[in-house]
C-alpha cells in the first residue's frame, strides 16, 4: 500500500509559491543576461576593434541601445551570426559586407555608442560614460576632464594644500 501524502493547505499554498518563484526567478534570466552581455561585449570588441572596454560599461551601453531599440537583441545576434558566418577580417570589411542592410546601422550603433559614451542624440541623450568614451582616448593625458569641481576632478582624494596664514588688517 503506498504512503498517504498529507499536504495541509498552508503548505500547499506555500510549494506552490516556492514553485512560482523558481519558474520565473531572474537566475535564468540572469544567466541569459550575463550571456548577451558577454555577446555584446564580443561585438564591441570586435566593432571598435579594442579588447580592453569595460564591461561596466558595456552593461550601460546594452540596456541604452535595447531601450532606444526593442529589437537591438534581435538585430545583435543576428550581426553576430553575420560576423561568425562570414569572418571578415575586421570591422571595415565586415561594414563594406553589411552596404543596404539593416544590420549595418546596429553596427554603427554599437560603434557610436562606444566611442560617445552616449546612445541617443539630443537632448534626450543619457551619457554612460565620458572618460571611458573611445573617443576621448586619444587626448585623456592632454585634455582635462570637463567639471564644477573647485580643483578638478577627483581633487578630494589627494591632501589639499595647506591654509595660508590670513593676512591682517
Amino acid at each position: 500500500m503506498p504512503p498517504t501524502l498529507s499536504l495541509s493547505r498552508r503548505g500547499f499554498m506555500q510549494s506552490t509559491a516556492v514553485g512560482i518563484v523558481l519558474a520565473t526567478h531572474p537566475i535564468q534570466s540572469h544567466a541569459r543576461e550575463a550571456l548577451q552581455l558577454d555577446q555584446f561585449m564580443a561585438l564591441s570588441r570586435f566593432a571598435t576593434g579594442h579588447e580592453a572596454l569595460d564591461g561596466v560599461v558595456g552593461q550601460g551601453l546594452m540596456a541604452g541601445l535595447r531601450a532606444k531599440d526593442d529589437t537591438f537583441d534581435a538585430k545583435a545576434d543576428a550581426l553576430a551570426q553575420r560576423i561568425a558566418q562570414d569572418t571578415p577580417a575586421d570591422v571595415e570589411a565586415l561594414s563594406d559586407a553589411l552596404q543596404g542592410d539593416d544590420l549595418h546601422d546596429t553596427l554603427l550603433a554599437i560603434i557610436h555608442a562606444w566611442y560617445s559614451g552616449v546612445v541617443a542624440q539630443g537632448t534626450q541623450a543619457t551619457v554612460y560614460t565620458f572618460n571611458a568614451a573611445l573617443m576621448y582616448q586619444p587626448a585623456l593625458d592632454a585634455v582635462p576632464l570637463p567639471t564644477y569641481a573647485l580643483n578638478g576632478p577627483d581633487w578630494w582624494t589627494a591632501t589639499p594644500p595647506a591654509l595660508s596664514d590670513m593676512p591682517d588688517f
